[in-house]
């Protein structure tokens, strides 16, 4: 909390994928086929966002964990 202002830190929208959501969008229209989407990611919506980019059409989805066995990475292709 002591480098990141507090706005980068939460959503004030009652949609807690607001900007996993907007970044997904503008991947879909920017990256070039198999091209690769990397998400840093709330530890406790990995599954929720895995469902969102499902939904977006991303494929080889992986959820990772970090070295405390908290889901923190996303990687998935157009």
């Amino acid at each position: 909390m002591d480098y990141e202002p507090h706005l980068a830190l939460f959503v004030e929208d009652t949609d807690a994928l607001l900007f996993y959501r907007k970044i997904a969008q503008l991947a879909l229209k920017n990256l070039a086929p198999n091209g690769l989407l990397f998400f840093e990611i709330n530890q406790y919506l990995g599954k929720k966002t895995v469902k969102l980019l499902v939904s977006l059409g991303f494929k080889n989805i992986e959820l990772k964990k970090d070295i405390y066995g908290n889901e923190r990475m996303i990687r998935c292709m157009m």
